[in-house]
């Protein structure tokens, strides 16, 4: 289970200008092959399917914590995204972002 509280862990500071080819590079690790999403996914789904978590509990406490951080990371990149999308426009020049990776 997960405990959700109504603020960010960790205060992120605002950057002083829209940068969205920077946000588009930070995009990729939260979506990408080897992304926080898969690893949330890899991890939430083997804590899940974990047979004898009496016998290896220290295995499965392991396995499952890692699946909460990883939520955690989440929330820390999409924000980081938001934070350097904001203020940006796709008729700025050169400021919107490009193609994707």
């Amino acid at each position: 289970m997960i405990l959700r509280l109504d603020r960010i862990a960790t205060e992120l500071p605002p950057p002083s200008e829209p940068d969205p080819e920077g946000a588009r590079a930070v995009q990729e690790l939260l979506g990408g092959k080897f992304g926080e999403m898969s690893t949330l996914m890899n991890y939430t789904m083997q804590s899940f399917n974990f047979r004898n978590r009496s016998v290896a509990r220290p295995f499965y406490d392991l396995v499952a914590n890692i699946a909460a951080e990883e939520f955690g990371h989440i929330e820390l990149v999409a924000m980081t995204i938001n934070n350097m999308l904001t203020g940006a426009s796709p008729t700025d020049d050169g400021k919107a972002p490009s193609a994707s990776l």
